[in-house]
């Protein structure tokens, strides 16, 4: 289900967005019509609908995913995309319950994920309108992710600061 991750953007609030909205439905639809059933395949469906706003039917697909996942990789990441689904449909108390959680799990058993989801907690705090803890974890996010050497998640930490700063609890919105 590489074709859904290529078709999938980052916008100026850093939310996913069609790369090309017209071949992620027709994508989106070949996959519905297959009746996913595992996991990969369902997270990256769920992925799919949640791009395209349709938010019930990815949180459903999301929350199967998550139940099916066999490591703890794979957890940690259903969750985060199962939270994303909640923080856009604007449900950020329950993304922010799934953030906490993916986090204590990465830190436990998946430290290289840690980031990940500090990232994700650090946006969702924001949308709360807690943006002295949101600050906190997004540069505790850049600070991990600088250590690592990654380029692209430096960029988007700082990416999502300048956000914070920018916009502070509006930041989704």
């Amino acid at each position: 289900m590489r074709e859904i991750d290529r078709l999938v953007a980052y916008d100026e609030r850093q939310r996913m967005v069609p790369r090309d909205r017209e071949r992620l439905v027709a994508v989106v639809e070949s996959v519905r019509a297959q009746a996913p059933a595992d996991h990969a395949t369902l997270r990256a469906f769920g992925v799919g609908l949640l791009v395209l706003g349709e938010y019930g039917e990815a949180i459903h697909h999301l929350f199967r995913a998550l139940d099916l996942a066999d490591s703890v990789r794979r957890r940690i990441a259903a969750s985060i995309n199962l939270a994303d689904a909640h923080r856009y449909s604007g449900d950020a108390a329950t993304a922010e319950s799934l953030c906490r959680e993916a986090l204590a799990l990465a830190r436990q058993e998946a430290p290289e994920l840690t980031g990940f989801a500090l990232q994700h907690l650090g946006k969702t705090l924001a949308e709360l309108g807690r943006v002295r803890e949101a600050r906190h974890t997004l540069e505790e996010a850049l600070a991990l992710r600088m250590s690592e050497g990654d380029p692209e998640l430096v960029a988007r930490s700082r990416a999502a600061l300048r956000l914070l700063d920018t916009h502070g609890p509006r930041m989704g919105r």
